[in-house]
């Protein structure tokens, strides 16, 4: 005698698209996602330059901004991790559950991820500076400055890489 297992246990078309792998992104949607990408790359050297000029700031060293540059990178590289890190806390049970398909569920998550920055107060910002030395915060132009924002913003991103994969390394195993 034989037990039903899940899979015989499921529809046939569930089935099916439980056997089919994952659909690669096509040419068209990584295009976009890269054209994106360069444009607000393009229009946030632009604003710079042009919030320069306005100061009438003469620039004797591009040092600053290039700085400022690599900082922007690495809070993007903070937010992409700590965005695939909060959504799937944030949608393991609607899934699990089959409350909402994963595609739609990550999607939703991600727009309300990006609504919640959107129209945020900075409460958690301001209340995260409100525990640095106050020395630094006045320097943060100088190097002490930019290593303390480097250093919590790859702080920030080892701890969620590392939770991240602890989570995935002790997870309970399915038969």
């Amino acid at each position: 005698m034989t037990t039903p297992t899940s899979a015989t246990l499921a529809p046939a078309g569930a089935r099916d698209a439980l056997s089919q792998p994952a659909a690669r992104s096509g040419r068209a949607t990584i295009t976009l996602f890269v054209s994106l990408l360069l444009g607000g790359l393009v229009y946030t050297a632009w604003s710079l330059f042009r919030d320069i000029d306005a100061a009438g700031t003469v620039v004797t060293t591009w040092t600053p901004f290039v700085l400022l540059g690599v900082a922007l990178l690495i809070a993007l590289g903070f937010e992409f991790v700590n965005g695939f890190h909060d959504t799937a806390n944030a949608v393991a049970t609607v899934i699990y559950t089959h409350s909402l398909p994963a595609q739609f569920a990550v999607v939703w998550s991600g727009c309300w991820n990006f609504l919640g920055v959107l129209l945020s107060s900075g409460a958690v910002a301001f209340g995260i500076i409100a525990l640095l030395p106050v020395e630094l915060i006045l320097q943060v132009g100088s190097a002490a400055g930019f290593a303390m924002v480097f250093a919590l913003l790859l702080a920030a991103i080892i701890w969620n890489l590392g939770t991240w994969w602890l989570g995935l390394r002790l997870r309970p195993r399915t038969p």
